[in-house]
């Protein structure tokens, strides 16, 4: 071969690769945005100078907005990862562990599932504690109380985890673990867990971080039964069964190359109709069923979406709220009849830290059961309607199960209430013996008064 031939194929294969690589730009905007696939917000195209300022940072801004915008972006990444876990078994993204048999898991329920990182006891007991509060102010007002958590994925299927991944820090899970203290507490709890186990058939989707919809059923089942209301009961015979369900794990690790799964319709479910909200997955769901029976208020979370159906069409209003805190004023806004609190177990320790916004009950206490707390570290100030009461005590002065009260003094009497038991703020330090509480300023109508922290012994 003469060296013209060779240099003319050397100046060819340059071009070609060159020109391969700038394909993704050149093309850039031809595509479909991606933003809304990705679940986040992608890089804007940055300027050279903003309100007379020059950007430095501009190149990598510059950088930053190609890597999210460049020609086929979403085909060359479902590529990779495809390539990655069919043949490697490994995931391109941090969000997604792939599994055995085309398993795929959360990330987030990796300590869960090792019993990693584990909540303390105190933790255990604030959780079940404020769960409880919120179950007793339920029944003053005559409501039907109810508390579930739903199982991570591979907490009850974890069978397809990676080996490498597949062992345990501690003996027992902080769902198994607080358990006992929901009993001791005397919650209302509806164990999901045991439920699932004690079932012959996988429940759950295969590239989807939740339940499927014959889960979902069962759960339905479950509730209505504990609570003793009435409800219709679906069969598979009811059922219209189509193969276009995508799951959430999927569509985050495979963009354009979705597989999707089996998606089962039980007939008679929609029999409903939305008075707020649009769609199963909006923060605040309301709807209204002439057929139904009753009030349902329904604190939830994505789990509850393929509850929402199947609740709204027994109810004649339900509403459904994945707001954060929980108000519990909601239980006389709404009027409900039955009240549920169901909560993923990756995100149990958030009732542990984020108390609901609720009136402290007044309680009567007996001096020798309680010490005040002079070292006591806390704050009170106005949030809306309410005197906010927030702090930490002394834990050297308490037992992991001690409650904690704020004895209000005012022109020479004193009342004492109750606080939600929470991870203290950081402003605190780190300590899962902090309180938080609230008292209406229609009860507390003064801005003169004076606050003890009180200790159960």
């Amino acid at each position: 071969m003469g060296k013209q031939t060779k240099r003319c194929l050397c100046v060819l294969y340059l071009a070609v690769t060159f020109g391969m690589c700038l394909i993704p730009l050149l093309a850039m905007g031809a595509g479909a945005d991606n933003g809304e696939k990705e679940k986040r917000s992608l890089a804007e195209l940055p300027r050279f100078c903003s309100q007379k300022k020059w950007n430095w940072d501009y190149l990598q801004e510059l950088g930053e907005y190609f890597e999210d915008h460049f020609a086929f972006r979403q085909e060359l990444v479902t590529a990779d990862a495809v390539i990655r876990a069919e043949i490697f078994e490994t995931s391109p993204i941090s969000n997604v562990i792939v599994g055995k048999n085309g398993w795929l898991y959360y990330t987030a329920t990796l300590d869960d599932f090792q019993h990693k990182n584990s909540s303390s006891d105190r933790m255990l007991f604030n959780i079940a504690h404020n769960v409880s509060m919120m179950q007793q102010y339920a029944e003053t007002l005559g409501k039907e109380f109810i508390f579930t958590v739903a199982p991570n994925k591979n907490s009850l299927y974890g069978e397809n985890m990676p080996d490498m991944l597949s062992y345990h820090i501690a003996e027992k899970s902080d769902v198994e673990r607080l358990k006992p203290w929901l009993e001791k507490n005397k919650v209302n709890y509806v164990d999901l867990y045991e439920l699932f186990a004690s079932q012959d058939e996988i429940l759950y989707y295969e590239r989807d971080s939740h339940w499927n919809q014959k889960g979902a059923l069962l759960v339905y089942d479950t509730l209505l039964d504990f609570c003793g209301k009435k409800h219709t009961v679906y069969d598979e015979s009811s059922a219209r069964i189509t193969n276009d369900y995508y799951g959430d794990l999927s569509l985050m690790l495979f963009p354009m190359g979705v597989k999707p799964e089996e998606y089962i319709n039980y007939a008679g479910g929609n029999v409903w109709e939305y008075s707020l909200g649009e769609k199963v997955d909006n923060d605040l769901v309301m709807t209204e069923c002439e057929r139904g029976s009753g009030n349902l208020l329904m604190y939830r979370d994505s789990f509850g979406n393929s509850l929402l159906p199947l609740m709204a069409g027994e109810f004649s209003k339900a509403v459904f709220s994945e707001v954060v805190p929980y108000t519990m004023t909601d239980l006389v806004v709404y009027e409900p009849d039955i009240v549920i609190l169901e909560k993923v177990e990756r995100h149990i320790q958030t009732l542990g830290k984020i108390p609901p916004v609720m009136e402290a009950p007044e309680v009567g206490l007996s001096k020798s059961k309680v010490i005040v707390d002079n070292s006591a570290e806390f704050n009170v100030v106005k949030e809306g309607s309410y005197w906010k009461i927030t702090g930490v005590v002394n834990s050297e002065y308490a037992s992991v199960d001690s409650r904690i009260f704020a004895e209000i003094e005012v022109g020479g009497q004193s009342r004492a209430y109750e606080a939600f038991c929470i991870e203290a703020d950081k402003e605190y330090g780190e300590s899962d013996f902090g309180f938080t509480l609230y008292i209406s300023e229609v009860v507390l109508d003064t801005d003169s008064f004076n606050v003890n922290i009180l200790i159960e012994l």
